[in-house]
């Protein structure tokens, strides 16, 4: 066996929330206030085969595992998960794990697979966040299962971004994700500032956790889970993400981002701009893209930018790069 220990329960809390509705943020915006007591721990899961959240978010100190080739709750990423559960109570020991879903996720299955075998000997899931983004959630709900899902599985739901919409488009807002979840917490954000008094508002005392075996036997277990899986095997939606490592002249780079394909639902990424500084960008639909100046300190090999769209087509935004004369290093699909 491991090392013996009278370890409690790691509290998990589940942030999901479709594209760009403020999950990073609202992420960021609670490990900089962790209460005392509390040791933080962050697994993050993007959707495409490159990582830009982990990236911007990681400081010193803290402990973050990311998984960034599937949805953890399909099959493309179920074992990932499973062993990053393991490193995480093993290794780091937290009190407190933050698991950053994936925008396209179906978070139906969280508690099903947080509450049995194994995992229930050393998680316990608290809560299921949901961010809704108030100014988008009604055009997207009609375009994307994974809106609707979210919301359904959530325990607490915080309408992210109320800043953007009148108050009579919030109350009716609130009236329709009621009418979607009637048992959930609903409250309302800026900029994804939510308190960890209202997380952790219903706690209990802590659970004791069983001893966490060795890794051989935890293997065993992972190759069980996924042979005997039942969940579903793709994402709920149709989307593809490309992930384009590229160089050459940031203003060329931003012209781009003012001209990108009308398909694409999220962009996001870094780039060393004019002034030799990294800088983050976003852009969520059709949008503006939205830049800031990196954390001090950060520091890439390489200028990452990626792209989530509905349409599937390999060779259009390589060769709109190409056009620009900026020079392709590597490209994920």
């Amino acid at each position: 066996m491991a090392e013996q220990a009278t370890k409690n329960k790691c509290k998990v809390f589940l942030l999901s929330g479709f594209l760009g509705s403020g999950k990073t943020t609202l992420l960021q915006n609670l490990l900089e206030t962790v209460p005392d007591g509390e040791r933080a721990a962050v697994l993050m899961n993007e959707f495409g085969k490159a990582g830009v959240d982990g990236d911007v978010v990681r400081k010193k100190g803290l402990e973050i595992i990311e998984i960034s080739r599937g949805s953890i709750f399909c099959a493309c990423a179920k074992g990932d998960f499973l062993k990053a559960l393991y490193t995480i109570f093993n290794d780091y020991d937290p009190t407190v794990l933050l698991v950053e879903a994936s925008g396209v996720a179906d978070t139906t299955d969280i508690k099903r697979d947080l509450g049995h075998g194994r995992l229930s000997d050393f998680y316990k899931l608290e809560g299921n966040i949901c961010l809704v983004d108030a100014l988008r959630f009604e055009n997207w709900l009609d375009l994307f299962n994974a809106v609707i899902k979210q919301v359904e599985a959530a325990s607490h739901i915080v309408i992210n971004k109320i800043d953007l919409v009148s108050q009579e488009e919030l109350e009716a807002l609130d009236k329709h994700v009621r009418e979607l979840n009637p048992d959930a917490q609903i409250t309302h954000a800026e900029y994804g500032k939510v308190s960890w008094e209202l997380i952790l508002a219903g706690e209990k005392d802590p659970e004791k956790a069983k001893d966490i075996p060795e890794w051989k036997e935890w293997e065993e277990f992972i190759a069980e889970e996924l042979k005997s899986m039942d969940a579903h095997l793709l994402p709920p939606d149709k989307l593809a993400s490309y992930s384009i490592f590229w160089e050459g002249d940031p203003e060329k780079f931003r012209e781009i981002l003012e001209e990108l394909p009308q398909d694409i639902v999220r962009s996001k990424g870094y780039f060393i701009d004019t002034d030799s500084k990294w800088k983050v960008f976003d852009i969520v639909e059709g949008s503006k893209p939205v830049y800031r100046d990196a954390e001090e300190g950060f520091s890439m090999e390489r200028n990452l930018a990626i792209f989530i769209r509905t349409k599937r087509d390999r060779r259009e935004l390589p060769a709109i790069f190409q056009g620009k004369g900026l020079k392709l290093l590597e490209v994920r699909f």
